[in-house]
């Protein structure tokens, strides 16, 4: 597990440190299916003790997003094509919901700053920098999904994002031309330009759809190959 996952703790509390990093890292597909996170490991890259790492880590296993093994191990884990291809038929109602209710209420200010993390995500994508794709990506949906101005729906995303994100690791390099993703894109900021939300709901709901069929391609050949754990 590379140490430059992760970055040192500020002044706040410790736990809640863990939690965020684990979670980005999640987020931003940056943690690969599969993964070992190991406590002690985890601490020292975080340069801390291990009782708060393990207790963040202990809470997002009891919300499934890790699963806890022997050792004072965590185990990122393994996706069957079945299993994501339900994750992503939820995340497009839910985030298809978001997107229709914020082209009636994002701001011209929300819309710039999503044309320009498009433009540094498509030079980051041409550049063949994957975690930095995948972060800017990431801020460009999270802003219109925060657009929407529905917290309880903006908390339900996260978490599916939580149980996707190791998948979107398979996104790349298969996706480096960008062709659809970038003409969903396009579409969708045509549509809150327009303020037309059923417009904004489709271009996202075809986001999700073309990157799940990336995604469980990746997914297919990779369960038709032996599986080894490290």
């Amino acid at each position: 597990m590379s140490t430059a996952l992760f970055s040192a703790a500020p002044r706040k509390s410790l736990v809640t440190h863990v939690e965020d990093e684990i979670r980005a890292a999640l987020v931003e597909g940056r943690l690969e299916p599969g993964t070992r996170l190991v406590t002690k490991e985890l601490a020292d890259s975080l340069g801390m003790s291990i009782t708060p790492v393990r207790e963040a880590l202990v809470r997002f296993a009891a919300s499934g997003v890790l699963t806890a093994e022997p050792a004072q191990s965590f185990r990122v884990p393994t996706m069957t094509v079945a299993q994501y291809a339900e994750i992503s038929e939820i995340r497009k109602s839910v985030e298809g919901l978001a997107a229709f209710n914020a082209a009636s209420q994002i701001t011209a200010e929300e819309i710039a700053a999503m044309k320009d993390l498009l433009t540094r995500y498509l030079v980051a994508k041409a550049a063949k920098d994957q975690h930095l794709a995948l972060t800017l990506n990431k801020e460009f949906r999270f802003v219109l999904y925060a657009a929407a101005r529905m917290p309880t729906l903006l908390g339900v995303i996260e978490l599916l994002w939580l149980k996707a994100g190791p998948g979107f690791n398979y996104l790349y390099p298969e996706t480096q031309s960008g062709t659809g993703e970038h003409h969903n894109y396009d579409d969708l900021l045509t549509a809150l330009h327009g303020r037309q939300a059923d417009a904004a709901r489709q271009a996202i709901e075809h986001a999700i759809e073309d990157g799940a069929r990336i995604v469980i391609d990746a997914l297919q050949r990779r369960q038709a190959q032996p599986v080894v754990i490290k």
